[in-house]
């Protein structure tokens, strides 16, 4: 279960953080997708895709992987990528119209509450996306019901808190402005929900799929300065802005300091190179 939150609220409070965080992810989306995109390759593999596979990507966000993985399965393959997000599915068309990918398409859901009939699909797919679902037991359960039998998912999650500073770096920097303590990470929608060695593999054992397997990949965060890592975190929507649009123009700035102290033993040249570590699990139906 969600921890404090009930599923209505945690569903309500993930549609709306990222309904409200579309706008930055298009606004930076070079330094976002190139970060991100790191993990790809080990996903890939993961897959083991073949010609032609039907692929659902869950929480596909503003297209990725689904466009990378619609070019891979084409021509007679298709990808249907599903996130709770309107607003972030809006620029994954829009970004599909600019590469001209037309065997994707893009639809509003809840993982949790997803009935695609008698279709079945070959792949499974989350990059990035099952550390924001509620019920994950249900949901890996559900999703393994929507493979045909073989089928296989794989999935990538952020990896333990200590490699992967970018986001450790924000929340040491935001501690003391915060007026309650930090929620434990594995019990609410956080990036590091299922950093915990072994726990998503734990959890799809436990909803019936069949050779998981558990792999690492080296993640790296790319800002272009530490004023733009700033810019990344403090302008984009999200609880972090929140709380510094609360602060006193003291306190933002003491945040803002906070956060370039920890992230300049990261800065390489004129990029800050943020060190960063995934899981990649897998298994089949």
């Amino acid at each position: 279960m969600p921890g404090t939150l009930s599923p209505a609220r945690w569903r309500k409070t993930v549609t709306s953080d990222w309904k409200r965080a579309a706008a930055g992810w298009e606004r930076f989306e070079p330094q976002i997708m190139y970060s991100l995109a790191a993990v790809d390759p080990a996903l890939v593999r993961a897959l083991e895709l073949e010609p032609g596979d039907r692929v659902l990507d869950v929480g596909c966000g503003s297209g990725e992987p689904s466009l990378m993985l619609a070019q891979l399965v084409a021509p007679r393959g298709s990808v249907l990528g599903l996130d709770i997000s309107s607003a972030m599915l809006a620029v994954a068309r829009r970004r599909a119209r600019d590469r001209r990918v037309t065997n994707v398409r893009f639809a509003v859901g809840d993982v949790a509450r997803f009935h695609p009939g008698r279709a079945r699909f070959d792949r499974v797919v989350s990059r990035y996306g099952m550390m924001f679902v509620a019920d994950l037991p249900a949901a890996l359960a559900g999703l393994r019901a929507r493979l045909r039998p073989g089928g296989r998912a794989a999935f990538a999650v952020w990896g333990p808190p200590a490699r992967n500073p970018y986001f450790t770096v924000r929340a040491e920097a935001a501690r003391p402005f915060m007026k309650h303590p930090l929620p434990d990470p594995e019990r609410t929608p956080h990036p590091l929900r299922l950093a915990r060695p072994g726990r998503l593999a734990r959890l799809m054992r436990g909803a019936g799929f069949k050779g998981v397997r558990s792999g690492g990949a080296a993640t790296p965060m790319i800002c272009g300065s530490v004023d733009e890592y700033l810019e990344m975190n403090l302008e984009r929507s999200g609880p972090l802005r929140d709380l510094y649009l609360t602060l006193s123009r003291r306190d933002q700035k003491r945040l803002r300091d906070r956060m370039a102290r920890g992230m300049r033993p990261h800065q390489a040249g004129p990029l800050i190179r943020c060190p960063g570590f995934s899981w990649v699990v897998s298994g089949r139906r």
